[in-house]
């Protein structure tokens, strides 16, 4: 590790050292907890200092914000579907792109999640929906700032110290540059991830050679659920109402070192100049919505820039106004950090001697979801009659 990152508490693995070192001598490795550290090649490096000066938590950068909020979904039901809430990172990108526009996300490649580049908004399908663990960002900052010179328009969506990385390897704000950064959970182990498919894969008897976080079954309702491609002679996919990998996330067991109360970028004062997420407390803070069909993503412009995003937006989906301290009381890691569980520690530990044995001591197996036949009745109910049965029932 850099001489400045020995503290793995402090160092996000954003990459902007290694994007901008002008010997190329940092590369990024795993380390034993599956998470990804800048490491230089001493007998390449000149001690210049870059690294260090580019270094988002070195030399934090603080954004003037002024914020509106929104909650938003599509009017094309497609986007919904392929989208883990309301479809605005795809509607983001077709408002404010073209077809040279650079669109750069997180995307998977069989099990690996890395952030990869495409050009044109037709094309921006692999990058939708959430993607709850680390990705690899390769050389996209790099990517980035060359297709910038060009003059040509570049989109990036990450999580906060993503963003700070880029802006911080960058230097300098463009105008043809779009931002977007999530209200972050935290990262969890891409290496834990693997493991978590092998025990699951084990006891679906077949390999598991995809997977998908937060699934919709149908073209109207969103389940929430996880689900798995697995290959037994064919490939079938199968819905999961809980899974190893999903207990150990949420329960705050195999999150970077960074994510937790060191983490000084899921703050109020956002690094995009968009914040994306799915919308929480929707009905409480809309009871009109009760009973609909949809879920909604949370739209929050940070500055000019996203004021724009916003006045194309509304042309191009359903956009309802509430304001910030409506986004930090139903999802407050928009402003506050992640606490680890107790058992983090004593969880990597025991990974690391058999990681087999540790996720069936710390987790449960995958329960496979079945929808019952009233349920299935509810989601074809119409949305008045959703209401009164929601009103009497308790349904959600």
């Amino acid at each position: 590790m850099l001489s400045f990152t020995q503290d793995k508490g402090h160092c996000t693995g954003c990459t902007a050292c290694k994007a901008a070192c002008p010997k190329q001598c940092i590369s990024m490795v795993q380390d034993e907890e599956g998470f990804l550290y800048p490491k230089a090649d001493m007998e390449k490096c000149i001690d210049c200092g870059v690294c260090e000066k580019v270094c988002p938590i070195q030399s934090p950068i603080k954004p003037t914000v002024k914020q509106t909020a929104y909650a938003a979904v599509t009017r094309d039901k497609n986007i919904w579907k392929r989208s883990a809430s309301g479809g605005a990172f795809s509607e983001i990108c077709m408002a404010w792109g073209d077809e040279s526009t650079m669109i750069v996300g997180a995307a998977w490649d069989g099990l690996n999640l890395h952030h990869i580049s495409i050009i044109g908004t037709e094309k921006i399908a692999p990058l939708c929906k959430s993607k709850y663990v680390a990705s690899s960002l390769e050389d996209v900052f790099i990517e980035i700032k060359t297709h910038l010179k060009s003059g040509k328009k570049a989109i990036f969506c990450g999580t906060p110290c993503q963003v700070a990385g880029l802006r911080s390897c960058l230097r300098k704000n463009y105008e043809n540059l779009l931002i977007m950064d999530l209200i972050c959970h935290g990262v969890g182990s891409s290496a834990v991830f693997k493991a978590c498919m092998k025990a699951i894969g084990k006891q679906l008897d077949s390999e598991v050679i995809s997977y998908e976080f937060r699934a919709k079954m149908s073209a109207f309702e969103a389940d929430y659920l996880s689900s798995v491609t697995i290959c037994r002679n064919q490939n079938r996919k199968i819905f999961l109402r809980k899974d190893p990998y999903i207990e150990l996330f949420l329960s705050q067991k195999i999150l970077r070192p960074s994510c937790g109360k060191n983490c000084i970028f899921r703050d109020r004062q956002r690094q995009g100049d968009i914040t994306i997420a799915d919308f929480k407390g929707l009905t409480k803070v809309f009871p009109s919505l009760i009973g609909q069909k949809y879920n909604y993503s949370t739209v929050v412009s940070n500055n000019s820039k996203g004021d724009t995003i916003i006045e194309l937006l509304k042309n191009r989906m359903v956009m309802l106004e509430c304001i910030i301290e409506d986004i930090e009381k139903f999802n407050p890691l928009f402003s506050r950090h992640t606490w680890f569980s107790n058992e983090r520690d004593s969880f990597f530990q025991e990974y690391n001697v058999n990681s087999e044995k540790a996720i069936l001591h710390h987790t449960h197996q995958a329960v496979i979801y079945k929808s019952s036949l009233l349920r299935t009745i509810y989601d074809l109910l119409p949305v008045i009659v959703r209401k009164q049965v929601y009103k009497l029932r308790g349904i959600k």
